[in-house]
């Protein structure tokens, strides 16, 4: 009775209830509780990270700020400092200047009765103040001449402080207490009789003892009166050799500055402060007086100077203890029970320092407001699910009573379709079943019953649907402008269509065009034949061009031979028209061969103008360099400057010759470029001593601002670098205004150095910028007293990028431009040094008793005196010479010279010519033979030096480099005779 209770089956009810209990209840409650957890973990770390990167924002921000107003604050002084120092400058020129005074200055000038020599009116404007007591005594002749020499000086001083609006006087104090001051004031209201110069402190500070560096400093006045104001100055020496003359000054007003400090938005409800030297408020605004329990202070320093001083604050001495030691920093600090934070920075060159407060709390208020707001969220949520769970279960019980209804009624309907298919009812009418897997396999069921019928239904659908792509595959077919054809192996042409060659599909069609063989001449049907057989073979597709003679002409096509997909017999072909192709690839070989022909024309006579040129420039270079340099024959100053005016012209003409043949073999592919470790700083000042007098000149300024890490390298060649930046920096000068300045400096971007130069010239309009670095276009066209040649800037865009570096520029018309260079960097790890990159000098000196001989061939008169005085300053060697290829062959063979000096274009047989002959000749093969030739292009230096020449020197002749080579090859052969 038990078993048969235990056995029993249970309703389809309580199966689907229990089963929902225990795999989908229970697992989305322990679901639920784990995402809860993790919610609540995942605020916590929000918060955590959120106050971390607020903490680090306001950092960076308070940083961000405090730095801007300090460099700002510094700029207004620095122009304060520059003054000062420009006018010391002038005040030393004057005191050296004699000067007398005007018949205006000597009636405003009047003594006292206390022997005081001063001002007693104001003319204009532009009048300074004179008090010059009797500290020292001196004459009046001498009171007199040192006044005239100061006062030369008010128009400067009245320039000064007019051009600055912070500038309330500036003055100068001698020695021996003259004073002058400007604007004007009434002198015995303003001076103590009795006060001494060198006593005060705005004299002292700027001594030798208080400033041995000479640098200007800044002093703090008393309380201003006037303004309700404190007043600073800027003190600079005047040194006579190393006797202090007197202190210049310019006093300012802070109160300017500290509108500023006031005026910076500090964010998060922060504040700022400027503090002097010893902790004494200078500028307080509103809420840090509300935070500092000040709210009834104002900032006077009158009675009692400063009312209130930051670092006497016991609530604060720990952070003025920081502030006091440090000139920057950042710190945490409470005050009011709070914790804030402060940032702080001093002012460069003086002895005021700005610091910023912000509350702490300010600075996490969202992040608290957001993690309370997900606590809140969090405890609803809760509060939601437990509610939803419970009437979750109310409505699933009873959505469970109905399910099991629902799948028993569906079960039923199944049994009944099942029942009609098995009597021979196969139309049957779909059912509604809630549950759609069974409701898929009542549909399955009756889907059986309608196989038969749909079957055949179905192939008549797809007859139609063949017949529709066959229309589409024509359609497509005629909308290309190939032609398609398959053929089989023997070369039948089976099927062809094609929309354009009309011609052709209708000879297919009327039974004219059956074979390969009908279309194409013999030969070339036998190759697409053998081409058939291959890609039947291979099942491989290829290609092969033909033509074919039409009525209109010749005709080219490119034919793509493909195996069949369905046939192995049988190819499919498309072909197309290449005709245009071919004629164009025709005429693009034509161009170029023309290209070629002019490139090669185009080199042969940039050779032919640069020997032509420098044949005759090697005599008046060489000659100008004899002259400079006999030391027997001395020039007069006169002949000297003629001379130099001979060397600047045959320069110009050979930078010309020089840029000319760069630009050539750039074009060419022929410019050598060695990539090398370049030092920046040794490139640089090698550049500015080069330019620097061509500025002097021209009376512009370079500046150039000092490099002290030498350990800076740029991946570059040494002298294309150094020629393009002497090209930008010339131009510079060339094309700026009067008086203008240039700047040269350099930085690092990323992985690259860039080199800039910035010029206060007449500047570039758009259309200028677009030209500027094609060949031969010159901005002066028309203004022509500008010495150039149009091609510099070209050549140094293409050097550039031959050195894997950009050329930019920037401009406004009448304003200067901008242009640097960019060129990769070489990090500076170890650099090896050595020997070879030392300088040092090795002079060989020969033997008394040993002579040489040096046989020079040459037709050219002047040449043959250059070389003859240059090779005169070696001891114990003699120079043969020959005007012809004939005599130097006989004049070598005679006398077996040591050295063969052999120009390349002589008259008669050339110099390759004559090198062949003495190489060949027993008696002088072993003589060491050097070329000397206004050949210059590189292909010429290549051709001499692989046909045996020992060394290759080229017009005009650089007289030491010349001699040195001819020293080194005497070196070696006395050398070789030794051993």
């Amino acid at each position: 009775m038990n078993k048969t209770n235990t056995n029993k089956n249970i309703s389809l009810y309580k199966w689907i209830w229990q089963s929902y209990i225990r795999n989908a209840l229970i697992p989305l409650i322990i679901i639920e509780i784990i995402f809860i957890c993790i919610y609540f973990i995942s605020n916590y770390w929000s918060h955590k990270s959120s106050v971390a990167f607020y903490k680090d924002q306001s950092k960076s921000e308070l940083n961000k700020i405090i730095k801007q107003e300090v460099n700002l604050i510094d700029q207004h002084l620095s122009s304060i400092s520059n003054s000062t120092m420009f006018f010391s400058l002038q005040m030393g020129h004057a005191l050296l200047t004699p000067a007398s005074l005007t018949p205006t200055e000597y009636s405003r000038l009047s003594y006292s009765n206390d022997n005081i020599y001063y001002t007693k009116e104001n003319n204009s404007a532009d009048e300074a103040a004179i008090f010059y007591n009797n500290f020292l005594p001196a004459t009046r002749d001498d009171k007199e001449k040192k006044i005239a020499k100061v006062l030369t000086q008010q128009k400067l001083m009245a320039d000064i402080k007019n051009s600055c609006p912070l500038v309330n006087s500036i003055y100068f104090n001698t020695f021996d207490s003259l004073n002058i001051t400007y604007p004007y004031v009434d002198v015995f209201n303003s001076y103590n009789y009795s006060l001494q110069s060198p006593s005060s402190k705005f004299y002292y500070e700027a001594d030798a003892n208080h400033n041995p560096d000479q640098k200007v400093k800044w002093v703090v006045h008393d309380f201003n009166s006037s303004n309700n104001n404190f007043i600073s100055s800027a003190i600079y020496p005047v040194y006579n050799g190393n006797f202090l003359e007197g202190v210049v000054g310019i006093d300012i007003n802070m109160d300017s500055i500290v509108n500023k400090v006031l005026e910076i938005d500090i964010p998060w409800n922060g504040y700022n402060l400027l503090i002097g030297k010893d902790g004494n408020i200078l500028s307080l605004s509103d809420v840090g007086k509300s935070d500092l329990n000040l709210d009834q202070l104002v900032l006077k320093y009158g009675n009692g100077y400063y009312q209130y001083n930051l670092y006497n604050n016991n609530d604060l001495s720990s952070l003025m203890d920081e502030i006091q030691t440090s000139e920057t920093g950042f710190s945490n600090f409470t005050l009011k029970e709070e914790p804030r934070i402060a940032c702080w920075s001093a002012i460069p060159n003086t002895d005021l320092k700005l610091l910023i407060v912000v509350p702490t709390k300010n600075i996490y208020s969202n992040a608290d407001m957001l993690r309370n707001n997900l606590l809140k969220i969090g405890i609803i949520t809760i509060l939601g699910l437990i509610l939803s769970y419970l009437l979750f279960f109310l409505i699933t019980y009873k959505k469970v009573k109905n399910m099991s209804h629902i799948v028993s009624g569906s079960l039923l309907n199944i049994n009944n379709i099942v029942q009609e298919i098995s009597s021979g009812k196969y139309d049957i009418a779909d059912p509604l079943l809630k549950i759609s897997e069974l409701e898929d396999i009542a549909l399955n069921l009756i889907e059986m019953g309608h196989h038969i019928g749909e079957t055949n239904k179905n192939l008549l659908v797809t007859q139609s649907e063949l017949r529709k792509k066959e229309v589409d595959f024509r359609s497509l077919v005629d909308s290309i402008n190939d032609i398609i054809s398959e053929i089989d192996i023997n070369g039948y042409i089976t099927k062809l269509w094609s929309s354009v060659h009309t011609y052709l599909y209708k000879l297919h069609m009327h039974g004219h065009l059956n074979s390969i063989y009908d279309i194409l001449d013999e030969s070339t049907a036998k190759i697409a034949k053998e081409k058939i057989h291959y890609v039947i073979k291979s099942r491989n597709s290829t290609t092969m061009d033909f033509n074919i003679q039409f009525k209109d002409g010749l005709k080219w096509f490119e034919a793509c031979i493909s195996p069949h997909l369905n046939y192995n017999d049988r190819v499919v072909v498309l072909t197309r028209d290449i005709t245009e192709q071919k004629k164009m690839a025709r005429s693009i070989i034509t161009a170029k061969e023309e290209a070629e022909k002019a490139s090669k024309a185009k080199s042969e006579f940039l050779s032919s103008m640069s020997h032509e040129l420098r044949t005759p420039l090697n005599a008046i270079l060489g000659f100008s360099q004899i002259l400079e340099l006999d030391p027997e024959s001395p020039l007069t100053p006169s002949q000297s400057q003629s001379v130099k005016e001979i060397s600047k012209a045959g320069s110009h003409l050979l930078e010309l010759i020089n840029e000319i043949l760069d630009l050539a073999k750039i074009e060419s592919g022929k410019m050598s470029i060695s990539i090398e470790s370049v030092p920046i700083k040794h490139v640089m000042e090698e550049t500015i001593s080069i330019i620097k007098p061509f500025a002097d000149k021209h009376k512009i300024k370079i500046i150039n601002y000092p490099i002290d890490n030498s350990d800076e390298f740029v991946s570059a060649d040494h002298t294309r670098l150094k020629q393009i930046l002497l090209n930008l920096l010339s131009n510079a000068i060339k094309y700026n205004k009067k008086d203008g300045q240039v700047i040269f400096y350099h930085d690092k971007v990323n992985d690259k150095y860039r080199f800039h130069v910035i010029d206060t010239g007449i500047g570039l309009s758009n259309s200028d910028l677009e030209l500027i670095f094609k060949p031969f276009y010159r901005l002066n066209r028309i203004n022509n007293s500008i010495e150039g040649t149009g091609i510099g800037l070209a050549v140094a865009k293409q050097l550039t990028e031959l050195m894997n570096g950009e050329i930019f520029v920037t401009s406004e018309k009448g304003a200067g431009s901008h242009f640097w260079i960019e060129l990769p960097c070489i990090e500076s790890s170890i650099l090896q040094t050595s020997e070879n990159m030392m300088t040092s000098e090795n002079r060989t000196y020969f033997p008394n008793d040993k002579f040489r001989t040096i046989l020079y061939a040459e037709d050219n008169p002047a040449n043959l005196r250059l070389v003859e005085r240059a090779l005169s300053q070696i001891s114990n060697l003699k120079m043969l010479s020959a005007n012809s290829g004939e005599l130097c062959l006989d004049l070598a063979v005679a006398h077996k010279p040591d050295i063969i000096l052999l120009d390349i274009n002589l008259p008669g047989i050339d110099g390759y010519e004559v090198f062949k002959r003495l190489k060949m000749h027993k008696e002088t093969k072993d003589i060491p033979i050097i070329a000397v030739s206004a050949h210059a292009m590189p292909r010429d230096i290549e051709k001499g030096l692989s046909l045996g020449f020992s060394d290759y020197i080229t017009k005009p002749i650089d007289i030491p480099n010349f001699i040195e080579k001819v020293c080194t090859m005497l070196a070696k052969i006395n050398k070789e005779d030794i051993n």
